[in-house]
């Protein structure tokens, strides 16, 4: 969970997962949606899928335990070098490095390290960690990097005042802790626009699974479109059958994407066939979160019967 995510956003979560599956056999044995479920709002789904498959894999492979083998935890999903490197010595303090995004920026600043090719630059750091990494202590010694680097040497602002390897800080020095770490290329941000379908009547509205292809696969999220003229065209449940309600834009982000979200309300206030089927359903507005779902949703809906609300 810690992966791109921060502590703070991560703890109700974590404790909310470990409640719901609280050994690997429990998580093997779920369903993706019960998956998936608890995972939503926290972003980067594919996290939740690859634990699932890894629970799975372990269930199958290795006896409902994860495998104390550097090499055999790297081959599940999921799992690079760094998490590999923290589950051996977090859990079984064995004398693997980590590399997260705070020992990076220690290691960077502690030796100067750089270099033009980014290949080049983490091999040189994963050198630096190896060659730092202690026999013994292996779990406070990671764990102490860590919050070095979350705490003291922070990206902006570092406390050099207070850090204990100060003397030996090869950036601070010099002076020129501002330069490292280097920066990444970033990837250019694509800006999209959405014409989203929010159907309600009696209190629900309707929703559809999205294909594993699309934006937020396998997520519940209403029917969506590339443009409004594909909407109305769509003729979904008869839209003439429905009152133009409200209209309104969200915004929302993902990590290369800015999205436009042009949101369309229709209302029905008379009984109809509400059909469902393994993806598309009709769900009641106060049970929609109990579904694997986006972000986005959660946003649409607040906006929604914040407009019902005046």
């Amino acid at each position: 969970m810690l992966q791109q995510t921060q502590v703070i956003k991560v703890i109700d979560y974590f404790n909310n997962f470990i409640d719901r599956f609280p050994t690997l056999k429990s998580l093997a044995e779920a369903e993706s949606e019960q998956v998936l479920a608890c995972w939503s709002g926290l972003g980067y789904y594919n996290r939740a899928r690859n634990l699932h498959k890894t629970a799975q894999i372990c269930s199958i492979e290795h006896g409902d335990q994860l495998p104390v083998d550097l090499n055999q935890l790297m081959q599940l999903p999921g799992i690079g070098r760094t998490t590999a490197g923290a589950i051996l010595s977090l859990a079984s303090d064995l004398p693997y490095p980590i590399l997260d995004g705070n020992v990076k920026r220690v290691m960077s600043r502690f030796n100067k390290i750089s270099d033009e090719k980014t290949s080049a630059y983490n091999a040189k750091l994963w050198k630096q960690v190896e060659e730092l990494m202690p026999k013994s202590h292996c779990r406070k010694y990671n764990q102490a990097l860590m919050d070095l680097g979350s705490m003291i040497c922070t990206r902006s602002k570092p406390h050099c005042h207070r850090c204990p390897i100060m003397k030996n800080c090869k950036a601070r020095i010099s002076d020129q802790v501002a330069l490292f770490p280097q920066s990444n290329k970033k990837t250019r941000q694509i800006n999209k626009t959405y014409h989203i379908l929010l159907l309600v009547s009696e209190g629900q509205i309707y929703i559809e699974k999205r294909n594993s292809q699309s934006i937020w696969p396998q997520l519940w999220f209403l029917p969506m479109f590339d443009t409004e003229q594909k909407l109305q065209s769509s003729n979904l449940f008869e839209l003439e059958h429905y009152t133009h309600y409200l209209n309104f834009n969200i915004k929302h982000i993902l990590t290369h994407r800015k999205l436009d979200l042009q949101v369309h309300c229709y209302k029905n206030t008379t009984t109809i066939d509400r059909k469902i089927t393994k993806n598309k359903k009709w769900t009641a507005i106060s049970q929609y979160k109990k579904l694997p779902h986006p972000t986005a949703l959660v946003k649409i809906i607040q906006n929604y019967l914040a407009n019902e609300d005046t």
